[in-house]
């Protein structure tokens, strides 16, 4: 049935609304996203790894200070986060691009505040022959990251590295986009008939 003025056209009864028409529908880039996946377990990797190696090598000490206990939690706790980030972004679960974001946060923040919670954490990335002038724990313990002495060193700048380009692929819309969709895929609003 029409009414005067009112014609119905393209009606075609039954099913939900779908977009409006000329509007595009924001599809994602999952390749983006398993990127981000990718770069999240590579941080907690690396964090859980440097760490690691890091108790092995204070392994003698008699008692290990209160900030490198702080210190060294920290970088478990980021590294478990890289980690649960990955794991729900596989799943194509939207809260993973923000625990990413979370994870790229705090790492790094983490790597940045090291000499502020661990003194003299610099001396663990010194190489075979140091050459670095304690001036402050801060500029020290940047120089001795960027003259890539040992592992610590490079695991650190790595870290350090990859958190910012964890921090931007995470947070741009294709990857959201993708993640977001998979709530919406076989759903319909209105149930048929209506």
């Amino acid at each position: 049935m029409s009414y005067q003025g009112y014609p119905q056209q393209g009606w075609q009864g039954g099913g939900g609304y779908g977009p409006p028409q000329g509007y595009p529908v924001r599809e994602g880039s999952p390749a983006l996203a398993v990127i981000a996946g990718i770069i999240g377990i590579g941080i907690a990797g690396v964090l859980a790894y440097q760490t690691i190696d890091l108790l092995s090598d204070i392994s003698g000490a008699p008692e290990i200070p209160g900030g490198w206990t702080v210190m060294i939690i920290l970088h478990f706790v980021v590294a478990g986060l890289g980690l649960l980030g990955a794991i729900l972004v596989f799943a194509r679960q939207i809260a993973g691009a923000f625990v990413l974001l979370a994870t790229a946060t705090f790492a790094i923040a983490v790597l940045i505040l090291d000499p502020a919670m661990a003194e003299g954490v610099w001396a663990s990335m010194l190489g075979a022959m140091p050459t670095v002038e304690p001036t402050g724990d801060f500029s020290a313990y940047f120089e001795a990251m960027f003259e890539f002495g040992n592992e610590q060193a490079v695991l650190r700048f790595i870290a350090l590295v990859l958190a910012p380009i964890l921090l931007i692929i995470a947070a741009l819309p294709p990857s959201l986009n993708w993640l977001r969709g998979s709530r919406n895929r076989g759903y319909n609003q209105y149930p048929q008939g209506w």
